[in-house]
């Protein structure tokens, strides 16, 4: 089979000098697509008759011992791809032979019993830490120049953290080393993408002011690491990158950065002070999620989102600013803030997601601005204190459970253009003894007013055409409703 894939691809290198530029292209592409196997190995053909190694059949009873070849069924191995060899469990002595010169990213990600890697004098292009997760590894070997005495491409320091040349990046560090603090060097104008991956014994770094980026789970789970001052360059902080520095207290983010990845602190649990910049436009979902100890926060102007999830879990979080401009409040985007008691949305948001402040047990004011079109189901669950609601003109909808569970909730005036009420949408609103529902609605979802028991007055619309046979369930002082029996939607 591989010798007729071979056959192919060399036809096609033999025809398409020859071929229109259309046809050339569809033989690249045809080409790009042939996967090849050779004993363990996939890989696939390149462009220039190269082979990428794209799999590795990891077998239990293989030699622990792996040497990645130069040749494979008589062509030149060029690169091995990424995530080729992931979470393979049985190598533990790694060797890349000469002439490979691309590494992919995560190439090695989670081979966790791996302990020792030579890296070949030809690899000139490494991808984002191909050692990800490799948790035993403790020794990488660089083969040297013969002219210069030196990795051509790449650099390893004393205690075993590995820089590539071309674009100053820090790609590794182990994650055996025991020390506690870390002076990154001088030069270094990037930290790769889980360069610090999973270093729990890490507490304090330097970053020195030549480094102007730093990608995704770049800090990931540094549990120990308690102090870090970021460098005026930085611009963006990438997804991820400090997700679960568990320790880290303080963080004050230099004037230029404008964009916070999503996850960036997620699991912070450590975090109290926080100083965004005012040049900030852009903060990914789920950025702040579970920073259980920050207790204020303020939104800078450029602002005009807040994501699914980005504040969800903040237990501690009694104070936020949200900046005149802001749009939307993304789904579960306040989630558990249980300290909250007071909510000031902008005149600008017009949309509140799903769950968005759900379970936000102290919430007793929120002024929902009257542009707001669109309020999600369970958007206001659980919000025990809240003890009076103004729904905009512009909510034609009432979605599932918004105010479900709102024991303290005693006034709800609904918009006079509300034309449907969803089920559940008020249940459990113990308190709630009087409500009006304008004439527009024609349906009332089952459960909607459910174990209201304090409810004792209705104003049904006039043109109700179907309404749930749990509607009004538990509510033992309603006694005056009309017969709804002919409306009724089972």
């Amino acid at each position: 089979m591989t010798a007729c894939l071979l056959a192919i691809v060399l036809l096609l290198s033999f025809i398409m000098p020859f071929a229109s530029a259309e046809s050339i292209s569809s033989a690249e592409k045809l080409s790009d697509k042939l996967s090849m196997t050779s004993g363990l190995y996939t890989y696939r053909l390149l462009d220039d008759g190269t082979a990428e190694i794209t799999g590795y059949d990891a077998k239990d009873g293989m030699d622990a011992t792996l040497v990645i070849p130069a040749e494979l069924d008589g062509v030149k191995v060029s690169a091995i791809g990424a995530s080729s060899f992931g979470a393979n469990i049985y190598v533990m002595e790694l060797t890349i032979s000469e002439g490979i010169s691309r590494l992919g990213d995560f190439a090695f990600q989670r081979c966790s019993n791996l302990t020792d890697v030579a890296l070949p004098a030809s690899l000139q292009d490494i991808g984002l830490n191909p050692f990800e997760g490799c948790e035993a590894l403790s020794e990488i070997t660089l083969a040297v120049s013969e002219d210069t005495g030196k990795h051509p491409y790449l650099s390893i320091s004393n205690d075993g953290v590995l820089f590539s040349r071309a674009d100053h990046r820090l790609v590794y560090y182990p994650m055996l080393n025991d020390k506690t603090k870390y002076d990154i060097p001088q030069g270094t104008r990037i930290i790769g993408a889980s360069a610090f991956y999973e270093c729990d014994n890490l507490k304090e770094l330097t970053i020195p002011d030549t480094v102007t980026a730093i990608g995704k789970r770049a800090f990931y789970q540094c549990a120990s690491l308690k102090s870090i001052t970021l460098p005026p360059e930085i611009s963006t902080i990438g997804a991820d990158a400090f997700s679960g520095c568990r320790e880290l207290k303080k963080l004050v983010f230099p004037e230029n950065v404008t964009s916070i990845g999503q996850n960036a602190f997620r699991d912070c649990t450590g975090l109290q002070e926080l100083v965004l910049p005012e040049k900030i436009t852009d903060i990914g979902e789920a950025a702040f999620n579970n920073c259980s100890g920050m207790t204020s926060i303020h939104i800078p102007q450029g602002v005009t989102t807040i994501g699914k999830n980005t504040f969800s879990g903040c237990k501690e979080l009694e104070e936020i600013s949200l900046p005149e401009g802001l749009t939307l409040i993304g789904s579960g985007a306040f989630y558990g803030c249980e300290k909250l008691t007071k909510m000031e949305l902008p005149e600008t948001v017009g949309y509140i997601g799903s769950n968005a402040f759900d379970s936000c047990y102290l919430l007793e004011e929120i002024s929902i601005p009257d542009q707001c079109g669109y309020i999600g189901s369970y958007a206001f669950n659980r919000c025990w204190a809240l003890k009076s609601i103004t729904l905009p003109s512009y909510v034609y909808t009432l979605s599932s459970y918004t105010f479900s569970g709102c024991q303290s909730l005693t006034e709800v005036i609904l918009p006079e253009e509300l034309e449907e009420i969803e089920e559940y949408a008020f249940m459990a609103c113990g308190a709630l003894k009087h409500i009006e529902i304008p004439d527009p609605v024609e349906t009332i979802g089952d459960h909607a007013f459910e174990h209201c028991v304090e409810l004792s007055s209705v104003v049904l619309p006039e043109d109700l055409e179907t309404i749930g046979p749990n509607t009004f369930n538990d509510c033992p002082k309603l006694t005056d409703l009309p017969d709804l029996s002919d409306m009724i939607e089972e």
